[in-house]
């Protein structure tokens, strides 16, 4: 049987110097991916060329034993999902800014409202929030709203750039039990996440990637 998602011998290059990072790591359906490593490691990096919207210098990704080359690129978006540290907030309502992807021509669903709200009550956002501006919204409510976006767009695979830095503990302790959730909910879900945060790194089924100490990876 396949991997369900794993990429081998990744590389590429950091900083002024142009240190090159070499990477291999797999990640099991339903479980989780911790990328772990110091500042400047290349953990945001790895991150955006997994999502392709960076380049590697060389390497290959496979995705349920497809080759992510033969994937088209907008494709390989809606099933892999990133969220950076500092997410996009866009003119317009919270509400709005839910609504937005569901605009493109790639997803077939409709944006669920009930759903919608469901999240915000697990991700400790009350429904209210759906009529404020997204623009006032604080660090760690715009982290929150940006990563249910994502949920709701019902990616297989997310990855995920400190999703609770921002975050006091208790919003912290929602926001992984929220992740535990979605991967476990139904099969073929994954998590891949930089995060220094220990509410997100003990999540159950967690494999973790050391940047830091072997930029070879793990198996």
């Amino acid at each position: 049987m396949a991997d369900f998602f794993y990429f081998e011998n990744i590389s590429y290059h950091l900083g002024a110097a142009g240190r090159r990072v070499i990477v291999s790591a797999s990640l099991a359906e339903g479980g989780v991916l911790l990328i772990k490593g110091p500042s400047g490691a290349g953990k945001t990096t790895l991150l955006k060329i997994l999502a392709r919207l960076q380049e590697c210098d060389s390497g290959q990704v496979f995705f349920k034993g497809e080759n992510w080359l033969t994937i088209p690129v907008q494709l390989w978006r809606a099933m892999i999902s990133c969220n950076s540290q500092k997410p996009a907030v866009f003119n317009g309502t919270v509400l709005d800014n839910l609504r937005r992807p569901f605009s493109l021509k790639i997803r077939k669903e409709a944006f669920n409202l009930s759903e919608a709200e469901k999240g915000l009550l697990e991700l400790l956002l009350s429904r209210e929030i759906l009529g404020q501006e997204a623009r006032t919204l604080s660090g760690g409510e715009a982290a929150r709203v940006a990563l249910l976006r994502s949920v709701l767009l019902n990616p297989d695979i997310l990855l995920l750039d400190e999703p609770a830095a921002s975050l006091d503990d208790k919003s912290g302790s929602a926001v992984r039990d929220f992740l535990y959730h979605w991967v476990r909910q139904r099969p073929g879900r994954g998590i891949i996440m930089v995060s220094h945060q220990h509410d997100c790194n003990d999540l159950p089924g967690t494999k973790v990637l050391d940047l830091g100490v072997q930029q070879r990876g793990v198996n």
